[in-house]
C-alpha cells in the first residue's frame, strides 16, 4: 500500500482513524513493513545469492484474463491491448484452483499477503471459496477490481476484513462513463456505499487513472470521494511506452532471453495530459487537509516532467526490489517476472513447486539481468514505487 501524507499532523490523525477502523489491517502493515526492510537488506547484502532467495513475502494472482468491461485505455482489452491476440481458450481461462489453494495452505507461516487481480478478479469462479480459504487463515489480500460484481458475492465477502478493495475509477459520472462505459460510475459508487454498510466495513480505495480527459478534476474527484466515504483515494498517472522504448525491449529480450516479445504494444500510445495542470491539481491537493489518505506513484508534482518529456528514465529507484519480494502467477498457471509484461515465463506451478521456480537459474538468469540494469519498459512501472527501500512507509 502507498502512503504519501502531504500534513505531519494530518498524518497522525490518518493514522490514529485508520487504527481505529481497521486494527488488524494496521497490524499487518506494521508486519510488513517489517518483513520488507529484512528482505531489502537481504537483497544488498547477497548480491551473490540471487537463486538462493528467501520464499516470496507477496504474490500477485492474476486470477483470470476475462474482463465485464473493455476500457479502451487497457493493456489486456483496449485498443491495443494484446489479449485480443491470444487463442479464445486462453483468454477464458481461469487459475487452477488447487494452485491458487496450494499457494495459501503450504505458505501459511511465512504471513504472505496476496494481490489479486485480472481481467476482472470477481468473474474468477471459485472467488468464494477463494474468499473463504483467505479468512480462514487470516491472510489478507487486495483485490484490484472495476467494482461492477462486489453484489453478486456480497455473501462470499460481507464481514470479510481479510479483503482489501480498489476499485477503478475515473473521474465524475460523465467523465468515467465516456472513458469506462455508460452507467459504471453508478453501479461502482452504489457497490461501495454497500461495502461501507457491512457491519465490518473493509477497507476500500479508489485508484484514478490520470488521463488527458481528467487531469483537471483530480482535486474535484478526491473531494467526491471523501464524501463517499472510502479510506484511500491512489492517483495513477497512466502508463505509457514510447516507441523507442518498445523498439528497444523487443531488441532486449531476443537478445538477453531469445524470444519475441508482444505485450509492450498495450501501452504503445500517445499520452498528451496536460502537465502545468497536473502540477497545479496535485499541489492543490496537497494544501489540503485531508480525512483520508490521498497518495501518488508521482511523489512530487513535478515529477510529472520526467515521467511524460523522459520517458525511459526512472525518476528515483531504479532496482526492481520486487523480483526478490513477489511471485506473479498467470491464469495458466504460468510465473513470469513481471504481471505488466508477461513475455518471460520462468516456469509454471502445474509442473514445478513455487520454491524450485523462485530460485531456478531462470529466475536467477533475471535478478542478475535486473541488478546491472531495468528493461527498458521498467521506467514507468509502479513496482519501482511500491517496492522502493528508500521509501518511508507501506
Amino acid at each position: 500500500m502507498a502512503l504519501s501524507f502531504f500534513m505531519s499532523w494530518n498524518r497522525l490523525k490518518i493514522i490514529f482513524r485508520l487504527i481505529c477502523s481497521h486494527p488488524l489491517y494496521v497490524c499487518h502493515l506494521l508486519m510488513k513493513k517489517v518483513s520488507f526492510a529484512r528482505r531489502y537488506q537481504w537483497v544488498e547484502r547477497n548480491p551473490d545469492q540471487d537463486g538462493c532467495v528467501p520464499l516470496p513475502l507477496v504474490y500477485k494472482l492474476m486470477l483470470t484474463f476475462k474482463c465485464n468491461l473493455k476500457c479502451k485505455v487497457c493493456m489486456l482489452w483496449g485498443e491495443k491491448g494484446w489479449c485480443k491476440d491470444i487463442p479464445a481458450a486462453t483468454a477464458s481461462e481461469d487459475l487452477d484452483w488447487d494452485i491458487v489453494k496450494n499457494l495459501i495452505e503450504e505458505h501459511t507461516k511465512q504471513r504472505p499477503s496476496f494481490i489479486l487481480t485480472g481481467g476482472e478478479p470477481l468473474l474468477y469462479q471459485r472467488f468464494p471459496d477463494l474468499a473463504a480459504l483467505l479468512k480462514r487463515k487470516r491472510l489478507f489480500a487486495t483485490i484490484c477490481t472495476n467494482g461492477l460484481l462486489i453484489e453478486k458475492h456480497q455473501k462470499a465477502i460481507e464481514d470479510n476484513h481479510y479483503l482489501i478493495w480498489l476499485l477503478s475509477l475515473d473521474g465524475n459520472q460523465e467523465i468515467n462513463d465516456r472513458l469506462r462505459g455508460g452507467g459504471v460510475y453508478e453501479r461502482v459508487v452504489k457497490n461501495i456505499h454497500l461495502l461501507k454498510s457491512f457491519r465490518k466495513s473493509p477497507y476500500v480505495g479508489v485508484q484514478f487513472t490520470i488521463q488527458p480527459e481528467n487531469v483537471s478534476i483530480m482535486y474535484d474527484f478526491c473531494k467526491d470521494m471523501v464524501r463517499l466515504g472510502v479510506d484511500w483515494v491512489l492517483l495513477n498517472p497512466r502508463w505509457f511506452v514510447s516507441d523507442e522504448q518498445a523498439a528497444a525491449y523487443k531488441v532486449e529480450m531476443r537478445a538477453f532471453f531469445s524470444m519475441n516479445s508482444r505485450t509492450q504494444e498495450g501501452y504503445q500510445f500517445p499520452v498528451d495530459i496536460d502537465q502545468k495542470e497536473f502540477v497545479r491539481q496535485l499541489n492543490k491537493i496537497r494544501d489540503e487537509k485531508w480525512p483520508i489518505q490521498i497518495s501518488s506513484y508521482l511523489q512530487e508534482p513535478e515529477d510529472i516532467y520526467p515521467y511524460m518529456n523522459a520517458p525511459a528514465k526512472p525518476i528515483r529507484n531504479r532496482l526492481c526490489y520486487k523480483q526478490w519480494l513477489r511471485f506473479d502467477v498467470l491464469p495458466s498457471g504460468e510465473v513470469t517476472p513481471c504481471i505488466q509484461f508477461p513475455d518471460l515465463i520462468l516456469g509454471s506451478l502445474k509442473k514445478s513447486d513455487l520454491a524450485t521456480i523462485w530460485n531456478s537459474s531462470a529466475y536467477e538468469n533475471f535478478r542478475k539481468k535486473i541488478r546491472k540494469a531495468p528493461l527498458s519498459v521498467c521506467s514507468k512501472c509502479n513496482n519501482l514505487y511500491l517496492y522502493d527501500a528508500k521509501r518511508a512507509s507501506l
